[in-house]
């Protein structure tokens, strides 16, 4: 199996984060989130850092300048939690707060405040935060601390409640196999499961988003952990209850060979979506070693057009 442990041409993401960072975070028309900073880190991380400004040239920027309402956040941000008219207020605060701090410390404070809604806006707000954490631990630049501010402001944004005031209970019994203290890696199995039976975009997410928790959770205290552990049990409930079920099924489908060459594809791939799958599920097979995750890694370019974008579309419409 294929471990991919150096970044090379790491200095790379200095130039797309700055290059995206005044650029519009949602796509025109669907209004997804785009995915150009998060889909060149993943490349990195993979060893294809010499691929990445060729698949960036695929992903224009957009001029953007984000709202602001001249709100404080750091008295006001309960009041600006899920508010798009202040995403300006919240970029600001952030690159104020990582201009002035350690960024672990800026992750220790703010995350908290998120973490029962990990699944804002299909988990991107968290996922965009734990990529330029992992990119800031490799070289912690300006550039790099912009793009962590940019993530922390759209997960802000995405939250559309204040944090609980007591620890939320994961009920005993919802997690199939697995006890009530769950670790956030089982939450990915269950995505992975899921994932292989119906490769597309929203059951993606469902390995993603753990997956990127856990790049930021050394930062985190336990209550934090508790917090997002109950999140992760009504985002994944559907994928919990059919784990049991789909395990088998999917065991016995064949394993593609995940190489080299399998990673040269994904670099000429136009949508981040089959990168970050694969680089999260190899990250999930290294911690686990089970095989469920190779399997949804070599699912990566499986992704159904068409249908993961009508899946999209209905997961915004229910939310």
């Amino acid at each position: 199996m294929l471990s991919v442990k150096a970044r090379p041409s790491e200095d790379v993401l200095d130039a797309v984060y700055l290059k995206y960072a005044e650029s519009d975070p949602f796509l025109p028309v669907t209004h997804f989130i785009d995915h150009s900073t998060m889909g060149a880190e993943a490349l990195v991380q993979l060893g294809l850092g010499d691929k990445v400004m060729e698949w960036v040239s695929h992903h224009p920027v957009r001029p953007y300048r984000a709202p602001r309402q001249g709100l404080a956040i750091s008295a006001q941000w309960r009041q600006a939690l899920g508010q798009r008219e202040c995403h300006g207020d919240w970029i600001q605060h952030f690159e104020t707060e990582l201009g002035a701090r350690p960024f672990g410390q800026v992750l220790a404070e703010w995350v908290p405040r998120f973490a029962h809604e990990v699944g804002a806006f299909l988990f991107h707000g968290l996922i965009r935060t734990a990529h330029a954490t992992r990119a800031l631990e490799q070289k912690d630049t300006l550039a790099r601390r912009g793009e962590l501010a940019r993530g922390l402001a759209l997960w802000a944004i995405g939250v559309r409640t204040p944090p609980p005031e007591a620890l939320p209970e994961v009920q005993p019994g919802a997690l199939g196999l697995f006890e009530s203290t769950v670790d956030i890696l089982g939450y990915a199995r269950f995505g992975a499961v899921a994932f292989i039976d119906a490769p597309n975009v929203p059951k993606l997410h469902l390995v993603t988003g753990p997956m990127a928790y856990l790049l930021v959770a050394d930062y985190l205290d336990p209550k934090t952990h508790q917090l997002a552990k109950a999140s992760f049990a009504k985002t994944h409930s559907e994928a919990a209850q059919q784990f049991e079920a789909l395990r088998q099924k999917v065991l016995d489908q064949p394993t593609a060979p995940i190489d080299h060459t399998y990673l040269e594809k994904l670099a000429t791939e136009k949508d981040a979506h089959p990168s970050k799958l694969t680089e999260a599920a190899l990250r999930a097979h290294e911690a686990s070693k089970d095989e469920l995750f190779l399997k949804a890694a070599s699912k990566a370019l499986d992704i159904h057009g068409l249908r993961a974008l009508l899946a999209v579309v209905k997961g915004l419409i229910q939310r």
